[in-house]
């Protein structure tokens, strides 16, 4: 790879390189980020990430060439301008190697590759948390829109992958009754906290940008970008998809995910039926301000889900990949400062437009529920009563033998309403960088509702708890985990 190849404009080269060059009237802007944020010197192990990013990363996660263009092509180009993109690219690159490494081992985990994937994922820790502070730096540029765009895409992605492995390295070690070292340790809520927070950001641009267009564009004088015009692909390129990950391995989308799409809706009926009596219940007490706004969110998330769980378990016909979405374009202003491809494809990523893939569909759940809701399940995940029966698991397999502090009923709700969406993710076993978190996070959270009697409270005798039961299946399926 020849680094002097690549353009300063944050796109492809216009020569020297595999793929053709691409104007945009934002170009000169680009040129104008300061040199301090440029990404430097990359030193040998950096150097064989990036090669690492290039060759495999950027073409195991595209879905279709939109993707592909700007995972492959966009993104590199604005890491070289950018510190904190090329520092998130690095991070994802190393999260993938580590996968790579523990997809190819069998347990028990080889002692060698253990030490690799330790310091490849503190090596992605570090150059994440710099992401962190160079983006504040980044973001005080007028111009710096593509930046703040595509870095929050790649957390995303980074988040979703290192919970992934230390999920997988978890599972290994169980199968031994070993222990991982506590710095490979899933890290608890960790990975909702930054993909919430990343589409939180990007939306606001988006939408910032959106709202400045509609109130400065005067057909006379300036045109609009509609995000589905013909914009740069990744045809361009001697590259194609290597392999769409919509969601599930072959096996769950031959067993499993045929067992989920037949029981949802009675499932899903029965789940909407205890939140309105929990709600009926406790509206009859004496509740308080913040447990009643509490037990709103959760009614309100129980819709988002429902949709959610429709729009991914519904039949689908054909081949989403080349249907076009049902949904009005969003245009942005040719002068707004962000490039037509990162707005487009953030458009895709973040579900401003409703998905059309199943792990997205999926995971724009993260997106679409209340935030205060997403708190209250994360002040449970993070609890200490959380990691104690995440670390029993590695020596025992008995679900609802650690003994924690008794949730109240609005706590209960939302996690009954998050077992269900997990349900749901454990179809996405087949992406690599989401892989067993579903069934990982689940297990903890069967086994903390087995501990409050849960199932003798709300459930209707005789009944069983639809995501309980959905994940002894999948256990069954993928004993690993």
């Amino acid at each position: 790879m020849v680094v002097s190849g690549v353009s300063n404009s944050g796109r492809s080269p216009s020569s020297g390189g595999q793929c053709a060059s691409v104007s945009s009237p934002s170009l000169e802007k680009e040129r104008l980020v300061s040199n301090s944020q440029s990404a430097g010197i990359l030193d040998a192990t950096e150097l064989g990430l990036l090669a690492h990013y290039l060759t495999h990363t950027s073409q195991t996660i595209p879905f279709d060439d939109l993707d592909l263009y700007a995972l492959s092509v966009g993104v590199p180009n604005l890491a070289f301008n950018c510190k904190a993109v090329m520092s998130s690219l690095l991070a994802l690159a190393a999260a993938c190697k580590s996968h790579n490494i523990a997809k190819r081992a069998q347990p028990p985990l080889d002692p060698q590759n253990l030490v690799e994937i330790r310091e490849l994922l503190a090596l992605a820790e570090r150059h994440h948390r710099d992401s962190l502070r160079h983006i504040q730096v980044a973001m005080q540029n007028p111009d710096s829109y593509d930046y703040v765009l595509a870095n929050a895409a790649l957390m995303v992605l980074y988040a979703s992958a290192s919970h992934s492995i230390r999920v997988h390295l978890a599972a290994m070690a169980a199968q031994c009754g070993r222990r991982l070292p506590d710095e490979l340790f899933p890290q608890h809520s960790q990975w909702i906290s930054f993909t919430r927070a990343a589409h939180t950001a990007s939306t606001a641009v988006l939408n910032s940008i959106i709202d400045n267009a509609d109130k400065s564009c005067k057909p006379a004088t300036s045109s609009i970008i509609d995000t589905r015009s013909k914009l740069p692909s990744a045809g361009l390129c001697s590259t194609s998809v290597l392999s769409p990950q919509d969601g599930p391995s072959e096996s769950t989308k031959r067993l499993f995910l045929p067992l989920v799409a037949s029981t949802y809706v009675q499932a899903f009926g029965r789940l909407r039926a205890r939140a309105e009596s929990t709600s009926a219940l406790l509206k009859r007490s004496a509740l308080s301000a913040c447990h009643y706004s509490q037990l709103h969110l959760s009614l309100e998330t129980v819709s988002v889900l429902e949709k959610c769980a429709t729009a991914a378990l519904s039949p689908r016909k054909g081949n989403e990949k080349s249907e076009t979405p049902n949904n009005q374009p969003i245009s942005f202003n040719e002068r707004s400062g962000v490039s037509p491809w990162v707005a487009r494809y953030m458009v895709s990523v973040t579900s401003m437009e409703s998905p059309q893939i199943l792990r997205r569909i999926i995971m724009s759940f993260l997106n679409k529920a209340p935030a205060e809701y997403l708190t209250l399940v994360q002040s449970v995940l993070d609890s200490p009563s959380m990691e104690a029966r995440a670390v029993n698991w590695i020596t025992r397999d008995s679900p609802g033998t650690t003994e924690g502090p008794s949730l109240n009923a609005t706590h209960l709700l939302a996690m009954d309403i998050f077992a269900h969406w997990l349900v749901l993710v454990m179809l996405l076993d087949g992406v690599w960088w989401i892989g067993g978190i579903g069934q990982w996070e689940l297990r903890q959270v069967v086994s903390l509702i087995k501990t409050q009697n849960l199932l003798g409270q709300s459930v209707d005798a005789g009944e069983t708890w639809w995501p309980e039961s959905m994940y002894l299946v999948k256990r069954e399926l993928t004993p690993k985990f």
